[in-house]
């Protein structure tokens, strides 16, 4: 999965766009309190790093050297997050 594809993955899971944010690219236009994935440069290689920024404090969960993967952990993350606040919000 490419950051474009997981953009329209989030896109059919219903996800608002300011739940997220994917480098500046798609979602959001501020990483701040949203999840975020970017792209890192690194000495010889590219890098994804996903992490959540809250106050200014940028907390990394996971780095990652594939695309894919980072994408799909992306998804997942908040693919589980909108099943929980869908549980909670129908009991109320």
């Amino acid at each position: 999965m490419t950051i474009k594809e997981l953009y329209y993955n989030l896109k059919d899971l219903g996800l608002s766009e300011d739940r997220y944010y994917l480098h500046g690219l798609y979602g959001s236009l501020n990483d701040e309190d949203k999840l975020a994935l970017v792209v890192i440069k690194g000495t010889h290689s590219f890098g994804y790093e996903i992490y959540f920024k809250e106050r200014g404090e940028k907390r990394v969960l996971k780095t990652f050297t594939d695309e894919s993967e980072a994408c799909k952990y992306f998804y997942q993350r908040l693919k589980d997050n909108k099943e929980i606040e869908d549980a909670y919000n129908q009991k109320n």
